[in-house]
């Protein structure tokens, strides 16, 4: 399955892959055998409401490698717009068929953070359900803010267990800023935010019945275990979905449909592939509109969407349009929106997806900027909104350092040179 053509529904900023567990493990293990880093994550309510409120934590969210949907109200919210997630894959579900995974292909597993009770714990239960399970490490930091963190002593311990997989247990969205601040340090296939799920798997708190999650309760469940902590947050959140889903709800349901001149074009300007679409952007259509966008992105060429003639466009199409952003903007490629009907870019406002596009009148004004874009600088090509790639933004900051410190340099030793007094004759003789 490639990085980018994965099927997923854009719920409030946040694509969703749209896979069951079974091929949610089948995409992890493919990351863990391509090496490098690679981030899951486990979104349920509280990060959908949070990236709302945070523009860099939807940055982070969309950057991972697989976001799954862990709580029933993010596939109720896909089943009301029409695009319907999968089934509901859970961090706490997620970890043991991870553990099994490990077990039957030797990866090593670290557990970082939880309390050290907790930890212990559920690295025991964990090796006694799966007796070849390597964990290779164990670590419970003090419950202190980023700021206060040993970050280097952390990392240490990591790099010299070599891990395969990490599960981070530091709560959200912490363990989600403290892996987007190390991402480009950590050398491990698979990372992944696990929340409280270590302090389940420890026995610190009991999961609710089986009918009470298959119903989609066990947040009540929860908020009962955990009244003081639990309960205003649930609140919080509930009142931020029935404030922002019904906008997403609404404009996806107005669109307009139509049966006729269903077709996709593609033509070519340079560098850039126009893709133009014409009708209801789903079923059949959606599935032709991912091939033309697999040859452009297979040719590593930009991406013109002209949407002049879009009637509907399924979300189930957004989500795969951002995850090729992501993918596309590492090879600094970009992808443009032309002509877009009113209710098309309410779809994408709603869906809080449309600054990661960039947006123009027509195509020719697209291609213009396309060109201007790539006559620029590594420094200067800000023309696009773009997924966060902190080594690559670390490399062109460097950079910039040292060109201001040759300026300053050679500045100073040309003021010397001017302000120096002339050599007298005796100092010549001499």
């Amino acid at each position: 399955m490639s990085d980018w053509n994965r099927r997923s529904v854009a719920v409030l900023g946040v694509p969703f892959d749209n896979v069951t567990m079974c091929e949610a493990i089948d995409v992890i293990e493919e990351k863990i055998e391509e090496r490098g880093f690679h981030q899951v994550a486990t979104a349920n309510v509280d990060f959908v409401i949070n990236a709302i409120r945070d523009q860099s934590l939807q940055e982070m969210l969309c950057s991972c490698d697989l976001i799954v949907p862990d709580g029933m109200p993010i596939v109720w919210a896909s089943r009301l717009m029409g695009a319907r997630l999968k089934e509901r894959v859970s961090g706490i579900d997620l970890i043991p068929r991870l553990a099994e995974l490990a077990s039957r292909r030797r990866y090593g597993i670290y557990l970082l953070g939880a309390s050290e009770r907790s930890s212990r714990r559920a690295a025991e239960v964990l090796k006694k359900r799966f007796p070849k399970l390597r964990i290779v490490g164990r670590h419970s930091p003090p419950n202190t803010p980023l700021s206060e963190m040993d970050h280097e002593a952390i990392l240490g311990r990591i790099e010299e267990a070599q891990p395969d997989v990490l599960f981070v247990a530091m709560g959200h969205p912490k363990q989600e800023r403290w892996l987007a601040m190390h991402r480009h340090r950590l050398k491990v296939p698979l990372c992944m935010g696990v929340g409280a799920s270590l302090d389940f798997l420890a026995g610190e708190f009991s999961r609710a019945p089986i009918w009470m999650q298959t119903a989609g309760l066990e947040w009540l469940y929860r908020a009962a275990q955990e009244p003081r902590r639990l309960a205003q947050r649930y609140l919080v959140d509930a009142y931020g979905l029935a404030r922002h889903l019904p906008a997403q709800v609404a404009a996806n349901a107005v669109q307009p449909r139509r049966g006729w001149n269903q077709t996709i074009l593609t033509d070519r300007q340079g560098d850039a592939s126009i893709i133009s679409v014409s009708g209801n952007l789903t079923g059949w259509l959606a599935t032709e509109f991912e091939q033309e966008l697999g040859r452009a992105y297979q040719e590593d060429r930009h991406i013109v969407l002209d949407l002049a003639k879009t009637t509907y466009f399924g979300l189930d199409s957004l989500g795969l349009l951002v995850h090729l952003a992501k993918t596309m903007n590492c090879r600094e490629r970009q992808i443009w929106l032309t002509a877009a009907p009113p209710h098309v870019t309410r779809v994408f406002r709603a869906a809080r997806m449309n600054r990661y596009f960039g947006t123009a009148p027509d195509i020719s004004d697209a291609i213009n900027r396309v060109r201007r874009s790539e006559n620029r600088s590594v420094s200067e090509t800000i023309g696009v909104p773009t997924f966060a790639n902190p080594a690559r933004d670390m490399h062109v900051q460097v950079q910039i350092l040292k060109d201001l410190c040759r300026k300053i340099v050679f500045f100073s030793q040309t003021t010397k040179l001017a302000t120096a007094p002339p050599p007298t004759s005796s100092s010549a003789t001499r």
